[in-house]
Order: structure tokens, then C-alpha cells, then sequence
């Protein structure tokens, strides 16, 4: 059994897939598998994936007979996997050659820590860093110069649960650290993904309730923006895109029963729980306060959501 599981779902991802595998097959950590789980891509996923899957036998191919959606094709990749790590890994995204040595050794010399991850850079459709303006801590857009702040490496780094989890609340707004290296055994005691759009930031709650995140200061995580990202959809595409089942359903009230529902069942005493709910309670109420009058809060001026552009093709092709 090899230590690390690295679980990459996928959707028609043939433009960016292989930049992903060939830096994660160039990794100087190499005792990993990587499980791909293709969720009925129409496009030529599944031929690059079976390339590499003869070419590497650390690659294990799995196709979905249908498109499960991304919340459950997400999930499905970590029920799949065996290692006692396990990482997750978006097909557009690239990791420098050390982020698996650097996660892994966190992890083992720190047992208290439940996810390893690294500060992130934010990179353009040709792989291309976007500028980073050292004053305002921000990179930006030189298309738009719209700035985006990334999500800050002492996210989760708390001994207190109750300040974790209230970080994640407030501060998690990527939700990048969810693709870090956790360890299998306290990923498994959450719920993993629920099914909502930013579901992301809940199963992260759960996990700082767990343990301590601890991230390297360097970029060694780059995660893209280009104009077929899914963070580009509007909130109903966004649905559709996340689950195929098509139920309707209020994003905010799943996300507050997540929320709520997140110190159940975690080792914290009974006040941590109590007090944990009333800080849901007050950021929820914050939240809504704030997003009376705005049909996409991802839209919000300060750096959060991407506003690239899809094509109608674009569209389409997201949504298969």
C-alpha cells in the first residue's frame, strides 16, 4: 500500500488534466497512487488518462458509467482510495516538485496536525503566475486588474477548535486548504462534501474541529483561473454542475444545517459545541445582512469569485 492516495475527479478536463499528472508524477515524494475518477467525460479525458495509466503504475483509471455531478464524483475518489494520506486534486490545478515532501514531512512531524498544505499562488490559463502586488498582499487580474487575495496559510494553525473553526467561517473563502495532504482516518470521520455550492468550507469546519492544519509558508500550490472554471458559473449553473439529480433546493439553508451541524459528534465538550453554534448563528445572520440585494455573493468586489467570461460552448461543455 502505497502512503498517499491522491484522488483527482474529472469532467472534461483534457485541456489542463496532463499539466496536473506530469507535476504530480515529478514530485519528489513518490509513494503515492493516484486514482483518477472520470465522471463520463465526452471529451478526450479518457484517452489521456488511459496514456498515463499505461505509461505509470502508480495511475489508476476509473470512469463513472454516468455524470454523478462533482460533489459525489469528489467524494466517490476518496471511498476509492486505501492510503492512510489522501489528497484531493482539481484537474486544473498545478503543485511545485516539493509540495508532497513538504506536506507529507509536516504530517509526520507533527502529530497533532490533521492537513498539511502550503501558501497559495494563483496562476493564468497558460500556466502563468499572475502578478503579486507585495503591498496589498493581492494578485491581479491583467486583464480586469481585479485583485484576489488567497486564502492565508495560518488558516486552521490554532490550538483552539472553537478559534479553528470560527477561521474557517470567516477566512476560508477559496476553501484551498481542502486540497491539502489529511489524514484518511479524520477525513473519513466527517461528512466529507455535502451538496451545495462552497460545501468545501463545511467539510474544512469539520476537520479543524479535528486537528490542527498547519501550512509552508512558500507557493508550492498554484491554482488556476481560466475561462472554463466552474467558479465562473452563475449559482444555477453552478447547481447543475455540482449535482445531477435535480432537485431544487436553498444553498443557504444547506449550508446553515452544515454549519450547525459540524460539532456534532467532535471531541470538543459540550460548551465548544454550544459555543460553536452560536457563532454559526451570528455569522449567518452577518452573511445574510450582507448579501440582501446581491444575486451571487461570489461576485463581491473585495477578490472573491472568478468573473471570467464563458462562452456559451464554455457553458455547455461544463455541464456536459
Amino acid at each position: 500500500m502505497p502512503k498517499l492516495s491522491i484522488g483527482i475527479p474529472v469532467f472534461n478536463g483534457e485541456e489542463f488534466l496532463p499539466e496536473l499528472l506530469e507535476s504530480l508524477l515529478a514530485q519528489t515524494f513518490e509513494d503515492f497512487e493516484i486514482l483518477i475518477c472520470d465522471n463520463a467525460s465526452i471529451d478526450h479525458t479518457q484517452q489521456i488518462c488511459r496514456e498515463y495509466e499505461r505509461w505509470d503504475a502508480r495511475v489508476r483509471y476509473i470512469r463513472n458509467q454516468r455524470n454523478l455531478g462533482a460533489v459525489a464524483n469528489f467524494n466517490r475518489v476518496f471511498e476509492l482510495s486505501t492510503a492512510p494520506l489522501f489528497k484531493w486534486a482539481a484537474h486544473d490545478d498545478v503543485h511545485h516538485k516539493a509540495y508532497l515532501e513538504t506536506c507529507v514531512r509536516l504530517l509526520e512531524d507533527n502529530p497533532e496536525i490533521v492537513l498539511a498544505h502550503s501558501a497559495t499562488a494563483f496562476i493564468d490559463e497558460k500556466s502563468q503566475l499572475l502578478p503579486f502586488d507585495q503591498e496589498t498582499g493581492s494578485f491581479v487580474d491583467p486583464g480586469t486588474g481585479r485583485r484576489y487575495w488567497a486564502d492565508v496559510p495560518s488558516i486552521g494553525d490554532d490550538p483552539a477548535a472553537i478559534n479553528r473553526f470560527w477561521q474557517i467561517l470567516t477566512r476560508a473563502r477559496w476553501g484551498t486548504h481542502m486540497f491539502g495532504v489529511v489524514r484518511r482516518e479524520i477525513l473519513h470521520r466527517t461528512s466529507l462534501l455535502p451538496n451545495f455550492a462552497g460545501s468545501d468550507r463545511a467539510m474544512l469546519a469539520e476537520l479543524a474541529l479535528l486537528g490542527r492544519f498547519r501550512c509552508a509558508n512558500e507557493r508550492l500550490f498554484l491554482k488556476r483561473f481560466h475561462a472554463n472554471v466552474s467558479a465562473a458559473l452563475d449559482l444555477k449553473e453552478l447547481r447543475g454542475f455540482l449535482s445531477t439529480d435535480g432537485k431544487r433546493y436553498s444553498r443557504r439553508l444547506r449550508q446553515t444545517k452544515a454549519f450547525f451541524g459540524a460539532p456534532m459528534g467532535k471531541p470538543i465538550g459540550t460548551m465548544s459545541k454550544l459555543a460553536c453554534l452560536m457563532l454559526v448563528a451570528a455569522h449567518s445572520a452577518k452573511i445574510t445582512v450582507q448579501s440582501v440585494g446581491q444575486n451571487d455573493p461570489r461576485m463581491a468586489a473585495d477578490g472573491y469569485g472568478w468573473q471570467g467570461a464563458l462562452t456559451a460552448r464554455a457553458r455547455r461543455r461544463l455541464r456536459g
